[in-house]
C-alpha cells in the first residue's frame, strides 16, 4: 500500500552504480501537434538530472534541454529545482505544481491526480528489481500554460505521472513497451509489457468511474515506420475483474533519445479511442540501442 511519503525520495532504498529514483510527467497536446516532457532523476550520490521538452513530428524538437550529475544535496521533490525546472509536492499523491523556464520556453502547471496512485507491487508479476524497488502510476488532469517562442497556449487536458525508486538496470530488459491512455477524468489506464531475462510481465491498472483494477494481461500490435518509430497501436487489456479494455491510436508527435548507455527509447504521442471514446494516448517503445539501428537499417535497405 503506497503513503503519502512515497511522493517523496526514498535516499535509503538508492545505491549502487544502478541506483536512481525518477519522477516523469506528459502532457499531449494534439491540436498543437506536440508532447511535453518532463523527467527528472537522482542517483545514490545524490547527484540530480532533468530532461525537458517540447516535441513535434519526427523528433521535430521545438525547445530541449536536459542536464545530470547536478549535486542535490538532501533536497526533496516537495521541493525539487534542477537548473531550470521546479516541481513541488505539496499535496502528497494528489497534486504537483510544475515550472520550467529556458530559452524560448516558459511552462506553469498544475498536476491533480484523477484516481489513486497505482503501484506495480499490486499486480500479480510484481515490480522486477531491475526496473525499480517500486514505481507507481497515476493519470490527472494538467492545467496551466506553455509559452513556447512568443506564443502562449493554455493548458487543460489529462495527462500520466511515474514515480519510480531502486535500481534501474536498462540494460537487463530487452525490450518494452508503455502505454499511458486517458479518455476522461473517470477512464484512464496504463500497461507495461516487459521482456527480460527470458520471462514476460505484465504490469499496470484500468482506472474507471473510480475504481481501479490490476491488469492481469495485455497484447499490444503495433506498425513502425522506416526509422523503426512506431506509428500507431492497438492494445487489448483484459483486468482482474475480467473486464476487457480496447486502445487505438496512431501518432501524431514523436521524441526518440538515449538512456543509460543502453536503450533507444521511443516516445509517440497518439490520438485514439479507449473502448470507442476520444483518447489521448502516450506509447513508449523501448529497445536496446543496437538493436533498435539494426532495424532502422534493414528497413532504409528495404
Amino acid at each position: 500500500m503506497l503513503a503519502p511519503a512515497d511522493d517523496l525520495r526514498h535516499p535509503g532504498e538508492i545505491s549502487g552504480v544502478h541506483g536512481r529514483e525518477s519522477l516523469f510527467y506528459n502532457l499531449l497536446l494534439p491540436e498543437h501537434g506536440v508532447i511535453l516532457f518532463v523527467y527528472t532523476w537522482v542517483d545514490a550520490e545524490d547527484r540530480a538530472g532533468y530532461l525537458f521538452t517540447v516535441v513535434g513530428e519526427d523528433d521535430d524538437r521545438r525547445c530541449f534541454f536536459a542536464n545530470d550529475g547536478v549535486p542535490i544535496g538532501e533536497r526533496d521533490f516537495d521541493d525539487w529545482a534542477v537548473d531550470g525546472l521546479t516541481l513541488r509536492h505539496a499535496d502528497l499523491l494528489r497534486t504537483a505544481e510544475l515550472a520550467f523556464a529556458g530559452e524560448g520556453v516558459d511552462f506553469r502547471a498544475t498536476f491533480t491526480a484523477t484516481h489513486p496512485a497505482f503501484s506495480y507491487r499490486d499486480n500479480a508479476d510484481g515490480c522486477p528489481s531491475f526496473v525499480a524497488t517500486d514505481r507507481f502510476e497515476q493519470a490527472g488532469r494538467m492545467t496551466g500554460t506553455l509559452v513556447l517562442d512568443g506564443t502562449e497556449i493554455a493548458v487543460d487536458a489529462t495527462a500520466q505521472r511515474d514515480h519510480s525508486w531502486g535500481e534501474r538496470d536498462w540494460a537487463a530488459i530487452q525490450d518494452w513497451k508503455w502505454l499511458s491512455a486517458q479518455a476522461s477524468d473517470d477512464l484512464a489506464l496504463n500497461v507495461m509489457l516487459i521482456h527480460a531475462r527470458g520471462e514476460t510481465t505484465c504490469h499496470g491498472y484500468v482506472a474507471r468511474e473510480g475504481v481501479t483494477t490490476p491488469v492481469v494481461d495485455v497484447a499490444i500490435r503495433a506498425e513502425y515506420d522506416d526509422r523503426w518509430w512506431q506509428r500507431d497501436v492497438t492494445a487489448t487489456i483484459v483486468d482482474a475483474e475480467g473486464l476487457e479494455t480496447v486502445v487505438a491510436g496512431r501518432r501524431f508527435a514523436l521524441l526518440s533519445f538515449e538512456a543509460g548507455g543502453a536503450a533507444t527509447l521511443n516516445e509517440a504521442a497518439c490520438t485514439g479511442t479507449i473502448d470507442g471514446a476520444p483518447a489521448l494516448i502516450h506509447f513508449e517503445c523501448g529497445w536496446p540501442i543496437a538493436y533498435a539501428a539494426a532495424q532502422a537499417r534493414a528497413r532504409a535497405r528495404a
